[in-house]
């Protein structure tokens, strides 16, 4: 039992630490997001596009040192991880559409919902990617 809950405190941990990286993140895309769309004009679909690419990048090296505790890079687990976060850009882009479409949720605040959605599957994902020794 107290195995049991010793590993249950460590996913805890994980997964606090996983959206505070993640809430990080997302903040400092949310400004370049901000400012591609509002001050470059850039349509909303590829100002998300832009950012996600960093965000996607960013999050990897973070997620690895911080909350999952694997300096191990390689590519493969690189290619994997960019793989689940195309998996949450797809996912994330679909709510955002469907939200400002369907919904007319302004273009800034439809990114800003997205995320509660598609954070769960991610971190599994991600934990997945990265603990694996295989990779």
């Amino acid at each position: 039992m107290v195995d049991k809950l010793k590993f249950l405190k460590g996913k805890i941990k994980e997964y606090i630490k996983f959206n505070i990286i993640g809430t990080s993140n997302f903040l400092v895309s949310q400004v370049f997001y901000i400012i591609l769309f509002m001050v470059f004009k850039l349509n909303y679909i590829l100002a998300y596009t832009i950012t996600s690419i960093l965000s996607i990048c960013a999050a990897y090296f973070l997620n690895s040192k911080f909350t999952f505790k694997n300096e191990n890079y390689s590519a493969k687990k690189f290619s994997l991880s960019v793989l689940v976060y195309i998996f949450e850009y797809i996912l994330n882009m679909g709510i955002i559409i469907f939200l400002v479409k369907t919904f007319n949720i302004n273009e800034i605040i439809a990114p800003l919902i997205a995320p509660v959605f598609s954070t769960p599957p991610v971190f599994f994902l991600m934990r997945l990617v990265i603990k694996n020794k295989n990779t």
